[in-house]
């Protein structure tokens, strides 16, 4: 998955990196967001008054296989 970039415009921003490391920012610094926490990201990072931001569509992820079920249980 490739990080999305954005702008941090208050004051303080914690986020998720591209490598999936816990990360802040400061405002005006443009940032690389793994695409799992841009919602997150852009449900954060607006300034008091403004609308929320317009959903973005994260692709999803595959199902999880249920495991086979074994003798010894």
């Amino acid at each position: 998955m490739s990080a999305v970039e954005r702008t941090v415009r208050v004051g303080l921003m914690s986020y998720i990196d591209s490598d999936g490391a816990h990360r802040s920012a400061l405002t005006g610094e443009v940032v690389q967001v793994h695409p799992d926490a841009i919602a997150r990201f852009d449900r954060l990072n607006r300034l008091a008054g403004e609308p929320d931001p317009e959903p973005v569509e994260v692709p999803k992820k595959r199902p999880v296989r249920p495991r086979k079920a074994s003798d010894e249980e």
